[in-house]
Parts: C-alpha cells; structure tokens; sequence
C-alpha cells in the first residue's frame, strides 16, 4: 500500500460498491478483499480505486483492532473479575458498552474491551476494584481549577523529552530512517518553548507556529538507536467565567477577521463533514437560539452528558469519525473533539483542533481537545472528555470549568488537523490526522506504532510563582 498518500484521505467519503461492504459487515473479509480485487479491474473513477486500495488496508488491520471472541473476551474480563459470565457481556453489549464487529462469522470485540468497560460501568468497576476515588491526579485538577478561577490566570513551567527506537528485530544495518518527533508549538496557551537537546541527525526543526510542529531527523544507521528531543515551555491558563467584566475585559482584545476565520467553517474531508444526520441534530441541539456562545455551549453540554467515553480502534480505521460519534454515542478524547468542531461549524461557530499530550505531574499521554471562536472573547477551549469525566463523577463544576478554559497540563504540538509534515514523509503516516507519539520510515517503507519503542516524560513541572 505503499502508493497511499496522506493527500488521498478525502476520498474516505466515497461510499465503497455495495459488493465489498456486504461481504465486509457479515465478517467475510476473504469474499470482502475478493471482492475488491474484482472491483478494480473494472472501469471505476480514479477516486474509487483509491478508495478500495484504503480498503484493503483497513481490511488486514481490522482484525489486529478486534482480537477476541465471545469466549475470549469473557476470559479476558475474569481477569479482573472471576465471576464474569457470558450474561454481563451480553448485559454491556446491549448498552453499547461493547465494540465489536462480524469476523467469520461471529462477534470479534475490541482489544481494548477491558479498560473501556471497567471505565464506564459503576457495576463492572466495583466488582473489579476500579471503582474511581478520589485520586492523586484529579486533586491535582481540582486544585489548580480552583486557583486558576481564584486567580483568573496561572503559569505553569514545563520540560519534556520525546524518544522513538525502531525494533531491533526490524533494524538492518545501512538503513536510512526519517524520524519526526512531535515538539510543542508556540501558540494561544503556549509561549516561551526551547529546544534545549537532541539526538544526532537532525535535519530541522519546524518554526514556532507550525500546524504540525515536529523535529526531524535523517541518518543512516549502521547500529539501531534512539532518537530524542527535550524541550521547555511555559502555558498560562486565563479563566473566563463569562460574566459582565469578563465580557467588557475582553473587548479590549484584537478580534480574527472574517476572512482568518473562514476555514474553520467549512468542512474538511473526509471527517469534518456536514452530513444530512449531524445537521439534523445540531439543530435539534440549539433549537431557536442564535447566540454563538449559548449554542458552543449547548453542544458541550450534550456531549459530556451523552456520549460515553470510550477507548478506540486506530481513527484510521474510521471513515468518519464524527458521525461515528454522533450515531454510537461513544468515543475518547479525539472523537470527542471531532464532534464538537463539526457541529460548532454546522452552527457558523468557528472551530479548531488541538492536541499533543496531556502532561501532569505524575502521568504523561497522548489527549485531544477543542477550540472554538466566540466575539469578543476570541479563541476559548473545549475539551468535552474531561468534561464528560467530571459528569460521570458528579462534579460540575470541572465540568462547567472545560468549557471556555483548559488546565495547564497540555502540549500543543498539533494546532489543526489533518496536516502535512513541513518536512514531506514518502510514506502514509502511522496516524494521518496529527502527531503526538512521532514517526518513523525508511527510504523503503513506513513502520506503525508496534514496530517502534516510544515514550515520553515530563522532566519537571512546576507552577511560576506569581
């Protein structure tokens, strides 16, 4: 599949030949596959037949995503909880709990089943003694919401480093690798960023305010080793709490023209996308209002009181995301976010992605969020999982706090979505719509997530005194 390019993404939107999608939702991806072959021998638009080619891909990497049988998935649960049977799976798998799709002939649910149930099931959480207390990092949360509202504005320094290896297994002397490591941008919540280290073999480092800001790398190995970047960087989260001073603070600040504004209300294919089903239900969402905060905030408010969270298969594997989302009332942080942008500009709210990692004391991860535009306020955030975290708790006020304002915690290195590397991969990326983890290829292919050793780790975190 190597002749798949990151350009060719939009044509995801192409509905496949109804041959191909009736072997490939009964679980006959042998006849699915067949199917295709047959299908592009015939004289189809150039567009479908890349399509197809996508759907080859996604047909020898579903099954990677959708490991276990009933039986299986079962076992996997008495992990955790020995009495599990076959009667609280089929309780979860009516809830929608429970991804799974048709594998030869029978249910093949997500690998990550588990973790996603457990999460979201009071029942299931108790049984197995993961029923979420009071933990170190939502008191970390909790305290810093408070002094953020406290003090309406809190500074935060950060140092990170990013590291990627291939596999030794896969390594080969002479090889030629290209490495891009995700680098925190210089934008909105975010100033003062220092690359203060690096591995050998950098070839450039994106400007401050690139879309997709990384580090590359280009070196030829004779021996197989790690590639790494540290870097420095300072986010002030401001609060808005929208009240009259807030309001009448703000119209002191430049405001976007309309014309800045204008791409973040349009559609961006394949998954930002207008559909017939997500316009209905924006609509259904706002009713009669008009005010472009109110409505920003309706839809927020929908979303972390439907839709449940919920680990996924790679979003490569999902042709469109939103409406997904919109249509299972489930998914993570990303999916989540994806939501939200799509139905803001349904509604003419501009609207933007945002991700890197979520970085606090103690964890450091991959997390997605929102932002949105409102006059006169300018660009506030969105992040509707943490948000949907603080509903399932009982705790609105995190939850009111997500809307408008973000915590410290955050790094950007992804300020849109969908983009290209300013230094140009040969290959389809591991994770086409940002970076958050890096990316690695050799002159002759691109390598995924489990042929590389990644990690990331905060090397300090502290809150600058006023």
């Amino acid at each position: 599949m190597n002749e798949l390019k990151h350009e060719g993404l939009k044509v995801l939107a192409v509905e496949l030949p109804d041959e191909v999608l009736k072997y490939k939702m009964a679980g006959d991806f042998a006849g699915a596959a067949a199917a295709i072959e047959r299908w592009l021998q015939r004289p189809v638009g150039e567009e479908m037949k890349t399509r197809l080619h996508f759907e080859q891909l996604f047909l020898r990497r579903l099954p990677e995503q959708f490991p276990f049988t009933a039986e299986q998935a079962v076992a996997e649960f008495a992990k955790l909880i020995p009495d599990f049977s076959e009667k609280d799976l089929r309780r979860v798998d009516e809830a929608g709990l429970a991804e799974w799709i048709f594998l030869n002939g029978e249910k093949h649910y997500i690998f990550n089943i588990v973790r996603n149930v457990t999460r979201v099931d009071e029942e299931l959480a108790r049984r197995a003694g993961t029923a979420e207390d009071e933990d170190e990092e939502k008191k970390i949360l909790k305290e810093t919401i408070a002094d953020i509202k406290a003090n309406k504005s809190v500074t935060w320094d950060f140092k990170v480093q990013e590291t990627t290896r291939l596999a030794d297994d896969l390594f080969q002397p002479g090889m030629k690798l290209k490495v891009h490591l995700p680098v925190s941008a210089e934008l909105f919540q975010t100033s003062d960023v220092k690359v203060t280290s690096w591995s050998e073999g950098m070839s450039v480092i994106d400007p401050p305010d690139a879309p997709f800001r990384s580090i590359c790398f280009e070196d030829t190995l004779q021996e197989n080793r790690e590639f790494y970047v540290e870097y420095e960087y300072t986010v002030t989260s401001e609060y808005h709490d929208f009240s009259r001073e807030d309001y009448e603070a703000c119209l002191q600040k430049s405001q976007e023209t309309p014309e800045a504004l204008q791409p973040y209300l349009e559609e961006q294919y394949p998954h930002i996308r207008f559909s017939p089903y997500l316009k209905s239900l924006a609509a259904e969402i706002v009713g009669y209002e008009k005010d472009p905060l109110a409505m920003a905030r309706m839809i927020y408010d929908y979303i972390t009181t439907k839709v449940h969270y919920s680990y996924m298969r790679e979003y490569f594997l999902i042709p469109d995301i939103p409406q997904y989302c919109a249509r299972n009332l489930r998914g993570d942080c990303g999916v989540q976010a994806l939501l939200f942008i799509t139905l803001c500009r349904i509604c003419g709210i501009p609207a933007k992605w945002q991700s890197g990692l979520y970085a606090i004391p103690g964890y450091i991860g991959p997390h997605d969020w929102a932002m949105f535009y409102v006059a006169p306020y300018g660009w506030l955030f969105a992040d509707p999982s943490f948000g949907g975290s603080a509903y399932r708790d009982g705790d609105e006020e995190r939850r009111k706090f997500y809307f408008g304002n973000l915590d410290p915690f955050r790094v950007t290195a992804n300020n849109a979505f969908q983009q290209n590397f300013a230094s140009p991969k040969q290959f389809l990326p591991v994770d086409p719509y940002d970076n958050q983890t890096g990316e690695m290829e050799s002159d002759k292919c691109g390598f995924g997530k489990d042929d590389m050793i990644q990690t990331s780790s905060i090397l300090f975190a502290r809150r600058r005194e006023a």
